[in-house]
């Protein structure tokens, strides 16, 4: 970069600008005399692009020096700093003698030039700044790395600026339009309508997605609650069922009531609260005691064998039939909004079992 010392002497002299002046820094400046090139980025809209991870906009004023080429081209490029890659949108080409033209948006991809590569690092770079960081990275002398703060200029300043400090050995283009002035009012005034226009539609859309997401923050942190809920209500139920219980019980959790009555029948009673239903499945069976005959056959048992010297057993007949215990359970399921959330089981305890009647009647043994 040449002329240094000219160009922040100038920036000094300008700093009382017109009103629509914007924060400029010039990224870029290139190429062979006639054919030389500037790239400039407004600091006042680099921001963070919303609902997207290190993600970065920046509005760039590009100036061409050629006379067959356009007098400016304007832009806005998003750099995804992630993936290194950027996207340019709203490209507004100036020719030097007709009216401003749009040109089709550029999809996302890695920089293809030195150009795309010292926006991708501009932005990356002083998009996550402070405000404060940044005012003192202008304060800096960056010439070495290509930057140089211009402070506030207009897009026609930039071009003035440049043609006096870093053109000044060349011939600046006329600009001629050959559209009458009536002609440009209402051409300008079809962009800003357009330009407004597109404002609006992204800001209706920003705003979609603000409230969607403030409804996702509050499904999310109602789905936590219930969560948390739920993890106590099966902590009590762990400790209050017995495992065999639990083992046949447990799938029927977050079903719904229809698949239950579907399973176990109508319910023997139930309880309606609103929201909250309740089931009453109650079921009988039996305990058998234990076998008497242990292998030996039906009506036979199992005896010590007096003429066994090492304690052998024998079968004999006259065996006592197999002890029978009628048992009993209420299985009660709360179902809240059409699904099971819980389960309680009432029952009896069984004497020499290692389970209470609720798992005799509903239990799975392992």
């Amino acid at each position: 970069m040449r002329k240094c010392g000219i160009a922040t002497a100038g920036v000094i002299a300008m700093l009382a600008s017109p009103a629509m002046a914007s924060e400029w820094w010039l990224v870029f400046m290139g190429g062979e005399k006639p054919g030389r090139l500037i790239v400039a980025v407004d600091e006042a809209f680099l921001d963070p692009v919303p609902f997207a991870e290190n993600t970065y906009k920046l509005e760039t004023f590009s100036l061409m020096e050629h006379s067959k080429s356009p007098d400016s081209v304007t832009s806005n490029v998003f750099i995804d700093c992630t993936r290194g890659t950027l996207e340019e949108k709203l490209i507004q080409v100036s020719p030097r003698d007709d009216f401003i033209q749009t040109v089709p948006d550029q999809p996302a991809q890695p920089p293809k030039d030195a150009v795309g590569r010292k926006l991708v690092e501009f932005g990356c770079e002083m998009g996550p700044k402070t405000r404060a960081e940044r005012l003192a990275m202008r304060k800096l002398n960056l010439t070495e790395r290509g930057l140089l703060f211009m402070g506030p200029l207009t897009t026609t300043g930039i071009g003035d600026f440049a043609w006096k400090n870093f053109w000044d050995d060349g011939t600046r283009p006329v600009v001629a339009s050959k559209r009458s002035q009536q002609e440009i009012d209402a051409k300008m005034a079809e962009l800003e309508r357009r330009r407004k226009a597109a404002l609006a539609e992204a800001n209706a859309i920003a705003g979609g997605v603000v409230e969607a997401d403030k409804k996702d923050a509050e499904r999310t942190k109602q789905v936590m609650a219930e969560t948390a809920a739920n993890s106590a209500i099966a902590k009590a139920r762990k400790k209050r069922e017995w495992r065999e219980v639990r083992n046949a019980l447990e799938p029927w959790i977050g079903q719904s009531e229809t698949e239950l009555v579907n399973g176990w029948g109508r319910p023997t009673t139930f309880e309606d609260k609103g929201a909250q239903r309740i089931l009453h499945y109650y079921k009988t069976g039996v305990v058998l005691g234990p076998d008497p005959s242990q292998g030996c056959g039906a009506g036979n048992m199992y005896v010590p064998d007096p003429n066994s010297r090492n304690g052998g057993m024998m079968c004999v007949g006259g065996a006592p039939a197999r002890s029978e215990t009628k048992v009993d359970c209420t299985a009660s399921f709360e179902i809240r909004d059409g699904v099971i959330i819980d389960y309680v089981t009432k029952g009896q305890s069984l004497q020499g079992y290692a389970y209470n009647s609720c798992g005799a009647v509903f239990g799975k043994f392992d």
